[in-house]
This record gives C-alpha cells, sequence and structure tokens, in this order.
C-alpha cells in the first residue's frame, strides 16, 4: 500500500493560560492537516499529559503545507475556550518521518505554553496495531463551533526550521 498517514500522538502541554475561573482545566488538543479537523481525548489541569496510545491518524494527500494544533479548555454550557495555538511544517515530517517536538502555543501575540507531541509519517497500512497506537480516539467532535482563526501570534512559527506559518502561530 502506497499511501501514507500523519499519525500524531499529543503526549503533554506546559500552559501558563488558564481559560477557566473556577476549577481545573479540560485541555484537548485539535490537530488540523489540510482541512482535516480531529481532536484528543481531553486531560486536565495546566500541565495536562494524554493518553500514550492516544493516536490521531490523518491520510496524507501530498498537499499538506502544515499541521496545525490548537489547544482548548473543554467547556459544559458555553462554547469551548481557545487556550493557544501553534504549527508544524508537514514537509518537514514527510522528509525526517518521525519528529518528537516542543511546539511553541501562541495567543494574541504571546507564547502562552508548549505542546509535546510525537509525529510520525507511516505507511497506512503499518498504524492501528503495530505499536503506533489506538485507531479512532479524537473523533468526538469537542469544541466543534467553528471559531475560525482567532488572532493567534503575530510572528510565524517555523524559527527552528525557517518557515512562516500561514496561521500565524510561532
Amino acid at each position: 500500500d502506497q499511501r501514507r498517514v500523519h499519525g500524531v500522538y499529543p503526549r503533554s502541554a506546559q500552559l501558563r493560560r488558564n481559560t477557566d475561573i473556577v476549577g481545573s482545566m479540560e485541555p484537548y488538543v485539535r490537530v488540523t492537516v489540510d482541512n482535516e479537523v480531529k481532536n484528543s481525548q481531553r486531560a486536565s489541569g495546566q500541565n495536562p499529559q494524554w493518553r500514550s496510545g492516544e493516536y490521531i491518524a490523518f491520510n496524507y494527500r501530498g498537499n499538506e503545507d502544515w499541521i496545525t494544533f490548537e489547544v482548548y479548555d473543554y467547556d459544559v454550557g458555553s462554547a469551548d475556550d481557545l487556550v493557544g495555538g501553534g504549527c508544524f511544517d508537514a514537509e518537514i515530517l514527510a522528509s525526517v518521518k518521525r519528529v518528537s517536538q516542543w511546539i511553541p502555543l501562541w495567543h494574541r501575540g504571546q507564547q502562552i505554553g508548549d505542546l509535546y507531541v510525537d509525529l510520525e509519517f507511516v505507511p497506512a497500512s503499518g498504524y492501528g496495531g503495530q505499536g503506533y497506537g489506538q485507531q479512532g480516539y479524537g473523533q468526538q467532535g469537542y469544541g466543534q463551533q467553528g471559531y475560525g482563526q482567532q488572532g493567534y501570534g503575530q510572528q510565524g512559527y517555523g524559527q527552528q526550521y525557517g518557515s512562516q506559518s500561514p496561521y500565524g502561530y510561532r
């Protein structure tokens, strides 16, 4: 099978922006590749850790420029709050096949934390039950209200790789 997938494993985050006035945040990661959007499971607190087996798969079409990460705080009875966002150059992943990376998260021009992710570029037949984690997580639709692009960072991501993100993340 010549098809390949982007495999995204959210691991942990260090968040300096707390969007809950009362109680503890319930952050989840929204990952966008091309126009495909999927969400992780929820975790808790400002230093969340996601299950080690959580795996979010995206079919690779060959035209993806960026893998975008947005951390949201799940809220009951109101719209989920954007904590911050960042992105990773998908072309780099296609060339190196596997990366473990801290992604800087930005909100309104301020870095508000970091998200640690493992990223893979694997044959489509090689994910799922072969040590790449479990399929199917992130399908629950948390926070699918469609907020659009809200002013994140003013600089572009790519300081490490020298590329400019179209999303305004750094």
